[in-house]
């Protein structure tokens, strides 16, 4: 295997293929998907270096040694469903389903986070942002939509149903962002809705578990998060992760949203100052007034 290679090797490697022996073997499964070309950029080396690297380790060239990472790859991956069918316990089980998160986390990190970087800029400069889903894509909507408020950004979530979507659409200016979340369910009105916010000028992104339904299809930036699980429920961990990195990436030493926490706090020491000071015939009047209508009843 490889790794047996490169450390056989590695003692006699010059500078630049220790680089790429380094990468190759911290970085496994971004390797895997990489070109010659690709691999040559994240490790700052000529793609001619990666070839020699190769041939030094007993390859004919990095093609064949692609092949066999990409064999490792997806050998790691059938271990983990194999570990979870076979887990006895609990304890065991959990320890298979973390196993299989990292992995998926690990995939969308080498193929999809271009992506990401490209909505957190579109995210950034948003004069307001609109998040919609259907099923359980409409309660993620609203927990974003919560969340960036809490820091003081402008964002609405609704329900991608005609009469919502046709109203909302009314309001949607140029400017704006719409973040769509979109499971592997068929999505036709979040599809529908991302199709005509993109013709009346938005940016537009989708978040989903598939790449081929119609709201990815439709969208600007289409953002895919991993869901396979070894059990026989998808998984949705990675996708609030990816939701996470989100939020955070945008929201990172922004003026605006630490100004907004600031008075936020100020007015939550307000409301503590008022509660403190509030005599006990006030806090008790509305019980007192419920137990009143209660006995008359």
């Amino acid at each position: 295997m490889f790794q047996e290679r490169i450390r056989e090797h590695y003692e006699n490697l010059t500078p630049g293929f220790r680089k790429l022996a380094d990468y190759v073997m911290n970085h496994t499964l971004d390797a895997a998907f990489m070109t010659a070309t690709e691999l040559s950029r994240r490790v700052d080396v000529d793609p001619a270096t990666v070839v020699r690297f190769s041939q030094e380790l007993g390859y004919s060239g990095y093609r064949e040694l692609s092949r066999e990472v990409k064999r490792y790859v997806r050998h790691q991956v059938t271990a983990t469903y194999r570990q979870a069918d076979e887990a006895e316990g609990t304890e065991a089980l959990l320890q298979a389903l973390i196993d299989n998160a990292a992995q998926n986390i690990q995939y969308f990190t080498s193929t999809d986070l271009p992506q990401v970087a490209q909505a957190v800029e579109l995210l950034k400069n948003a004069n307001v942002i609109w998040f919609t889903g259907e099923y359980t894509g409409y309660d993620i909507a609203q927990y974003m939509t919560k969340k960036f408020q809490s820091f003081g950004r402008s964002a609405t979530a609704f329900h991608p149903s005609m009469g919502e979507t046709a109203s909302v659409l009314t309001k949607m200016q140029e400017g704006d962002v719409l973040l769509a979340f979109a499971g592997t369910e068929v999505s036709l009105d979040t599809g529908y809705t991302v199709r005509m916010a993109r013709e009346k000028g938005l940016k537009t992104i989708t978040v989903g578990a598939s790449g081929v339904i119609l709201p990815a299809r439709e969208a600007e930036i289409s953002i895919i998060v991993p869901s396979k699980s070894p059990t026989n429920v998808p998984s949705f961990g990675p996708l609030l992760q990816v939701m996470a990195l989100l939020w955070e990436a945008v929201m990172q030493d922004t003026d605006d949203a630490q100004t907004h926490r600031q008075h936020q706090h100020e007015n939550m020491e307000a409301l503590l100052k008022l509660r403190a000071e509030t005599p006990e015939y006030e806090v008790a009047s509305p019980q007192n007034v419920w137990n009143q209508e209660s006995a008359a009843g």
